[in-house]
C-alpha cells in the first residue's frame, strides 16, 4: 500500500487511461477504417461501371446457356436461327 492509501490496483503507476499511446492507436484505427471504407466504395463503383457498360447479346447468352448445359443442341440451333 502506498503512503496515500491507494496502490493503483491493476493500473499500477500509469494513472487513469492509456495516455498518448492509446490516443495514437485510436486515431490510427479510425484512419484505417476510413481508408478501408473509401477503397471498398471505390471498388464497388468501378464494378458497377464495368458491369453496366458491357451488355451481352442474346447470342452470347445462348452460347453461355448451351455451354452450361441448360439448353440442348436443338434449342441452341433454333435460337441461333432466329437471331442470325
Amino acid at each position: 500500500m502506498s503512503m496515500f492509501g491507494y496502490d493503483g490496483g491493476m493500473m499500477g503507476n500509469y494513472g487513469y487511461g492509456m495516455g498518448y499511446g492509446g490516443m495514437f492507436f485510436g486515431l490510427l484505427f479510425w484512419i484505417l477504417i476510413i481508408v478501408v471504407a473509401y477503397l471498398l466504395i471505390k471498388w464497388l463503383v468501378e464494378q458497377n461501371k464495368t458491369r453496366g457498360g458491357q451488355e451481352k447479346s442474346a447470342l452470347e447468352i445462348a452460347k453461355e446457356r448451351y455451354a452450361k448445359g441448360e439448353i440442348t443442341d436443338e434449342e441452341f440451333e433454333e435460337i441461333k436461327k432466329r437471331l442470325v
